[in-house]
């Protein structure tokens, strides 16, 4: 009975450390389906900033004003959370920011900047 315990005890082990290992796989971008598409802000103070958001996880931002052009990705922390990660290939470092999507409107928000765009 001694034995039969051991490798009962050994095998859930084994299954938790099996789950641990697929929970901290890649991380999954979390589409939204709202946020998907290409988003304008008209803003005569801060100009003319373009965001497009694609399915794959690629974004590009484009700023009229002074002829800014960068690409780059984006992934959704968590669903429901409303906290996106964007990283620009012409930024130094990835940055956070909390986002509302609907069918019509973006508000990205960080602690350096505000974005409040219009569905295109």
């Amino acid at each position: 009975m001694k034995t039969f315990t051991k490798v009962v005890a050994v095998l859930m082990i084994v299954a938790v450390l099996a789950s641990l290992m697929v929970a901290c796989g890649k991380p999954k971008n979390n589409i939204d389906d709202n946020l998907v598409g290409t988003w304008k802000q008209t803003d005569e103070q801060d100009g003319n900033w373009t965001w497009t958001f694609n399915k794959d996880g690629t974004c590009k931002l484009e700023g009229e004003t002074d002829n800014f052009s960068s690409e780059g990705t984006y992934l959704i922390e968590e669903a429901g959370v409303a906290k996106i990660k964007i990283k620009l290939d012409k930024w130094d470092k990835e940055k956070l920011f909390t986002y509302v999507a609907t069918e019509k409107a973006l508000n990205l928000q960080s602690f350096e900047v505000a974005y409040y765009c219009q569905k295109q």
